[in-house]
């Protein structure tokens, strides 16, 4: 008779928008997840990600641990030139038009798992890998990793437009000649 423990009925695979504002709290939840709640978990990167963490933090930083395994996918993006050359605002336009690029890959990942179970969901916010993962039949969540500047700025968007700030704008960056 197998116990819950031997080997967790849910795996969940995590892919978030491969910034660090988004990895880190995806990182956290998922290892929460994998611990507290018996959770098996592949986390997956983007290559270009994968590189630098691995730049950044050495080999250590993908180490897995049994039921919690790293994968990447490729994203596209080349290699960069120097050490500060995946910070530029021009690659975060390279990242953002390559997203459609990691669905067929995310497929097979999730058709194969990288930890040979199969996959029960997908956490992830990035609307072309939720889509895929409906694509292929498996349960899609939403994780937002917003900021507490950013979520009371999104519940004060209503007041705003009541009060016609956005029609304002164009008025006050007027530069009078």
């Amino acid at each position: 008779m197998s116990t819950r423990a031997e080997k967790p009925a849910t795996h969940a695979v995590f892919f978030p928008f491969p910034v660090q504002g988004h990895v880190t709290p995806a990182l956290h939840l998922a290892k929460l997840l994998h611990v507290r709640g018996r959770v098996s978990v592949t986390f997956v990167h983007s290559d270009s990600n994968r590189r630098r963490l691995l730049r950044t933090r050495g080999p250590a930083a993908l180490a897995g641990a049994p039921g919690f395994g790293f994968a990447s996918v490729p994203d596209g993006l080349p290699p960069p030139c120097g050490e500060d050359d995946d910070d530029s605002p021009q690659v975060m336009v390279s990242l953002l038009a390559s997203l459609d690029a990691f669905v067929p890959h995310l497929k097979k990942l999730l058709d194969v798992s990288a930890s040979g179970a199969p996959s029960t969901c997908v956490v992830s916010d990035i609307d072309p890998v939720l889509r895929a993962a409906a694509d292929v039949g498996v349960r899609a969540v939403t994780f937002w990793t917003t900021s507490a500047c950013g979520v009371l700025a999104s519940l004060h968007c209503q007041q705003l437009i009541d009060k016609g700030f956005p029609s304002k704008v164009p008025e006050m960056l007027a530069v009078s000649d």
